[in-house]
């Protein structure tokens, strides 16, 4: 049977999980620089050791509703996840970080048909925990621009 590890988070209430194998490293709230012009759900632009890296707004790109009486008024308690595919790096703003955890392969199920919205376009599938769902997030498709072209760091 084949196993898979994911890095968990939280997005509001939303219990996230992402590959590990696309996951550089997990950082706290860097100061951003904004980007003029730049799609709502772009943050702005964080320099990791020299490399300038977009940071996207995860619960913006998915069109997770959020409940107003539980925003983060500190911006230091988020989390990012640097998320790597390929040459593309971006940094993923979460609320909070889970933990590593691992499951098998085939105990992955599609996203449930009655799941609405964008995130569905998100989703590699649902896994069924004993207390909660974790929603798999494809890396790839996270992040693709509106205009399907891919959000890239800056040398």
């Amino acid at each position: 049977m084949t196993q898979r590890q994911f890095c968990t988070f939280f997005l509001d209430k939303n219990y996230f999980g992402i590959d590990i194998k696309a996951v550089q490293e997990i950082i706290r709230h860097q100061p951003l620089t904004p980007v003029p012009l730049a799609p709502p759900d772009i943050c702005g632009l964080i320099d990791l050791r020299g490399q300038i890296i977009a940071v996207l707004d995860l619960q913006r790109r998915l069109e997770v509703q959020t409940d107003t009486s539980s925003l983060s008024i500190n911006e230091e308690m988020e989390y990012n996840i640097v998320v790597r595919i390929s040459e593309d790096m971006v940094s993923l703003r979460v609320d909070n970080i889970g933990d590593i955890i691992q499951l098998a392969d085939a105990d992955l199920e599609p996203p449930i048909a009655t799941l609405q919205g964008t995130i569905r376009n998100f989703l590699e599938g649902v896994y069924k925990l004993e207390h909660n769902f974790l929603l798999v997030l494809d890396p790839e498709k996270v992040l693709q621009t509106k205009a399907h072209a891919p959000i890239t760091s800056f040398d």
